[in-house]
């Protein structure tokens, strides 16, 4: 029977093509992000990805900005592509990719800060693009605490206590100056 089995998946794949074969994508951004990857870095490898990257905090900081992503877990070892990639970026309606790297590409579409609430939120979607997904840390707005500095404000983070602290930091126009961060050691 199982031999029966392999033989019939193996001439309908034959006459069929390959039946675990990707299903072509709708997302025409992807596609671009897709390419752009292939082209700027030949033969990566990642753990997740290329893929949309879904935030809803992120979707409420960036209105109307569509990013990608992808993700090499960390590990505290190599990981095991040579040539391994996590990042994200954001691909425009005509498929321009803009590589997410630095507060001036953070800064682009980023909504004011311009209360506490919004900062918190701003903060977080910051956090959340810079960390590339990371599943190790989730930044929910509510877990920021903000308070005003020169005008502008300071949004902090505890990565599970006070000695790994990140900060977002907002000038006194609301607009992105600076990020720190400082997550705990992978174990």
């Amino acid at each position: 029977m199982g031999f029966a089995l392999v033989f019939l998946i193996a001439a309908l794949s034959t006459v069929a093509g390959p039946l675990f074969a990707a299903a072509p994508t709708s997302d025409p951004q992807l596609v671009a992000f897709k390419a752009w990857l292939d082209q700027t870095h030949p033969k990566y490898g990642c753990d997740e990805g290329p893929g949309r990257f879904q935030n809803p905090t992120v979707e409420k900081a960036y209105p109307g900005r569509r990013f990608y992503y992808v993700l090499t877990y960390t590990r505290g070892i190599q990981p095991p592509f040579p040539n391994s990639l996590t990042m994200v970026a954001e691909v425009d309606a005509q498929g321009h990719v803009r590589p997410v790297r630095d507060v001036d590409a953070l800064k682009v579409g980023l909504m004011k800060a311009s209360s506490r609430n919004e900062a918190c939120l701003a903060a977080a979607a910051v956090m959340s693009l810079s960390s590339c997904g990371e599943r190790r840390w989730s930044y929910p707005p509510e877990s920021f605490e903000a308070k005003r500095k020169n005008g502008g404000w300071v949004c902090s983070y505890e990565h599970g206590s006070k000695i790994y602290l990140s900060q977002v930091t907002f000038d006194r126009k609301g607009v992105l100056a600076a990020i720190t961060g400082s997550a705990p050691p992978v174990p």
